[in-house]
């Protein structure tokens, strides 16, 4: 997903940026990836994803905003891992952690691009088509609240986990004009839940305490050297390293 992200970015942006972003170790080769997305080549990939970029392609051609391929890709991308854990045979204890972590990051991804739909003044219903099903706080809820004041947002959310993590990120991105704050509580609170992994010696829990701490890792690498090179002071780089997984 991240790579066909990559790619079709670079398609219609009319800028290379697989030599540095596209990942090595995804299911397809990116070559194969790329002959489908820039020459519609499909044969050498799933029929799944050949609709997948054929869906992406099409929202993008309609709309003509960047924004879209991540909207549609990350929807989708949930719906898929969604399908798949029902088709694995896992024992319930570890279908409940791994359906839980899920709609955690479906929840997050959902609040967090309304909050950039209404900060840009786009209108409920574009929203509405690009929510991810499945969360434990359902779409529908969203988008009854989206309408109201970006302030009063954390209300509507009191009884749910997110209530805190809203709060701070909508005050931080009043006073400082960027969602930086609520993107990093929201990976770090994304972080916690997975360190359950911890305290289990056999699992899938641990696995996907692993590889969230490691994604999290890169993430602060990125931010650090991003940070280095453009001259942010030590403390403003600190601000943005999420936690870490120890």
């Amino acid at each position: 997903f991240h790579n066909i992200k990559i790619l079709i970015k670079s398609k219609y942006l009319k800028k290379d940026f697989s030599d540095k972003l596209v990942s090595s170790i995804g299911t397809i080769e990116v070559e194969k990836l790329s002959l489908a997305i820039k020459d519609e080549k499909y044969e050498d990939i799933p029929d799944s994803f050949e609709f997948l970029i054929k869906k992406t392609c099409s929202e993008y051609d309609k709309l003509k905003d960047p924004e879209i391929i991540d909207f549609v890709l990350d929807k989708e991308r949930y719906i898929m891992i969604f399908n798949k854990i029902k088709e694995v045979e896992i024992i319930e204890a570890e279908e409940l952690f791994l359906k839980r972590f899920i709609k955690i990051n479906i929840d997050l991804n959902n609040i967090i691009n309304c909050i950039r739909a209404k900060i840009r003044g786009e209108k409920k219903a574009f929203t509405k088509e690009f929510l991810i099903p499945e969360g434990d706080f359902k779409a529908e809820n969203i988008v009854e609240i989206y309408d109201s004041p970006l302030s009063s947002w954390f209300e509507k959310l009191i009884y749910t986990d997110y209530k805190d993590i809203i709060e701070l990120g909508v005050n931080y991105f009043q006073k400082n004009n960027s969602l930086m704050e609520l993107e990093k509580l929201s990976d770090n609170f994304i972080l916690n839940f997975s360190k359950i992994g911890k305290y289990i010696t056999f699992g899938i829990e641990p696995l996907v305490g692993f590889v969230t701490a490691k994604e999290n890792d890169l993430k602060n690498i990125r931010i650090i050297l991003s940070g280095k090179l453009n001259n942010l002071s030590p403390d403003k780089i600190k601000e943005r390293v999420r936690d870490t997984y120890v």
